[in-house]
């Protein structure tokens, strides 16, 4: 064996190698020195394992915590800081409202206001109008020159020159004329001038002498009297010595009366007066002006609009959308016409009125009093009249029975309905645009029967077929109140003019030559026939004598849609 080969046992062993010096004497260990240190060991043992527990746990709790709310619950400190700033961020845009508050506060301040402070200082005014001047004649700036209230002679025009205040455009003004007590001029209408100043408003007989006698105007304002005055025109021997023999031999023509203003919109009227003599006292009264409702509508490009105003053009009032080819009763309680689709919905300033049971078809409206709002229509429709395809609903002047057409069979066809509920005429004439004579017992109308395209006129129960016309484009007849005229159109070269015939077809006369159509001729009880034309470029309504004298526009901007059939017009008897 080597010297360094040597094996090691335990150290409380003794070497068993040979030749190995014995081990050094070892000193004697402390019993209590060997207890504490093992005392220490298992405290230090036991405080490692309670600390690494509590660590554990920490960490468990942290992980449940963190999957209950969220990563973000337990992120660094220093990562929580811009979560803090977006939150706050977040939350800016709810705290705005605060500020906005502001800006709709206000307003509502101010709609308040204004019903309580603005109408006290700015009430309606009250409108005053001077005492009036006569004169014969004026300044530029409306001063009379030679004022009087009496003139002798011939005198063609006076002037009536007035102060006023308090005048708007929601007001309208009234002027009314009367010779020797009589009515002989009344005129209606919104006021167009400024509001206060002066006015210079006159009178004249379109070249012709005023009749002699007493003239008083009256001038109102809302339909109150606020002003009148007089002048008379007195005639010289000379010209009452020629009256009285012209009295004598026979009786003058009636001349028209105008009237106008200086103002930038003048206003006139045609109407009669009496002759130029000095009238008897058992003379005929004054003829007076006679001014009627008109029933008509306006195509807006959509559909046609329905309204009611006076034939002198001075009112209108819409009365309900959808509605074309209006015809009165002869009672003036009812406006009959064609309902469009759509005529049972009503939509009026984003308000929609529902009028259940009423479909497109014949639809009568009740219209005394007038309506003055689509809210306060009533409409009415009976069981037999939801024919679609109808138009041109024509009423008899004894209120009895309505004439419509209808392409029920492929042509159109005149079919008769009563003007009450369930009411049926079992009558069926080929043709259109049927008018009624004035003894309800004939109908005037335009057809193609019997080869010939012209005017025809036929008993109501389709008998007695007369041709009157043989115009191929002969359309719209109506029948004169005195029923011995018919007016109607015709395209002549490629112009649409109005006609007259009488009923037995002879003395034809042409009363329009204006370029643009004229067409769609309706009567008024005293013979004046209302027709609409385009001969200015744009539609409008007109009125012109029997004759076709005094062509006059009296409502602009009355469109007629592609279908002239459905802006008929009707005249209240």
């Amino acid at each position: 064996m080597r010297d360094d080969d040597q094996t090691i046992l335990s150290t409380r062993g003794l070497s068993g190698v040979e030749g190995t010096p014995p081990d050094p004497e070892k000193p004697k260990r402390n019993p209590l020195m060997i207890a504490g240190g093992i005392g220490c060991a298992l405290l230090l043992c036991v405080a490692l394992l309670i600390g690494g527990g509590f660590y554990y746990m920490g960490e468990s709790v942290n992980d449940l915590t963190a999957n209950l709310l969220g990563d973000e619950a337990f992120a660094p400190v220093e990562e929580t800081v811009p979560v803090t700033e977006e939150a706050t961020a977040t939350t800016v845009p709810t705290l705005e409202p605060t500020p906005v508050i502001e800006p709709t506060t206000e307003p509502t301040e101010e709609a308040t206001a204004e019903p309580t402070i603005e109408p006290s200082p700015t009430p309606r005014p009250d409108p005053e109008l001077s005492e009036i001047t006569f004169a014969l004649d004026a300044t530029e700036t409306y001063e009379p020159i030679d004022p009087a209230t009496e003139f002798e002679g011939e005198v063609t025009e006076v002037h009536a020159i007035f102060e006023y205040t308090g005048l708007s455009p929601d007001y309208t003004w009234e002027r009314v004329w009367f010779l020797d007590g009589q009515e002989v001029l009344r005129s209606k209408e919104a006021w167009t001038g400024a509001d206060a100043g002066v006015f210079d408003y006159f009178i004249n007989a379109g070249g012709e002498p005023l009749s002699p006698g007493e003239w008083t105007l009256e001038l109102y304002v809302e339909d109150e009297l606020l002003t009148t005055g007089s002048f008379v025109i007195l005639e010289d021997e000379a010209t009452l010595a020629a009256a009285g023999t012209a009295e004598a031999e026979s009786t003058t023509e009636p001349t028209e009366l105008v009237e106008a203003t200086d103002e930038a919109s003048e206003h006139d009227a045609d109407l009669p007066t009496v002759s130029t003599a000095t009238p008897a006292p058992t003379a005929t009264p004054v003829p007076q002006a006679q001014t009627y409702q008109l029933a008509y509508t306006k195509w807006n490009g959509v559909q046609h609009n329905l309204y009611v105003g006076d034939t002198d053009g001075s009112t209108e009032q819409f009365i309900i959308g959808r509605a074309a080819g209006p015809s009165w009763t002869p009672d003036g309680q009812r406006i009959f016409f064609f309902g469009e689709t759509g005529v049972d919905r009503q939509t009026v300033e984003g308000v929609e009125y529902v009028f259940d049971g009423i479909s497109n078809g014949i639809v009568a409206v009740n219209v005394s009093p007038l309506p003055e709002s689509v809210g306060e229509v009533q409409l009415f429709q009976g069981l037999d009249w939801k024919d679609a395809g109808a138009r041109w609903a024509n009423v008899s002047p004894n209120g009895q029975m309505v004439a419509f057409d209808s392409k029920r069979s492929g042509n159109y066809r005149i079919y008769f309905l009563g003007t009450q509920d369930n009411e049926q005429f079992r009558y069926e004439i080929i043709g259109e645009q049927a008018d009624w004579s004035p003894d309800s017992q004939k109908i005037v109308y335009r057809s193609g029967r019997d080869g010939t395209t012209g005017i025809w006129i036929s008993n109501r129960d389709d008998s007695g077929h007369t041709l009157i016309t043989n115009g191929g484009s002969d359309s719209f007849p109506a029948w004169s109140p005195d029923g011995e005229t018919i007016a109607f159109s015709r395209d002549e070269e490629g112009n649409t003019d109005i006609y007259t015939v009488n009923i037995d077809g002879s003395n034809l006369q042409r009363l329009t030559d204006a370029p643009g159509p004229d067409t769609l001729p309706t009567y008024t009880p005293d013979g004046q026939i209302i027709f609409r034309s385009a001969r200015t470029g744009n539609w409008g309504i007109w009125k012109m004598n029997g004759d076709g004298a005094d062509q006059t526009e009296i409502i602009p901007d009355a469109n007629v849609g592609v279908d002239w059939t459905f802006s008929r017009m009707s005249v209240l008897p």
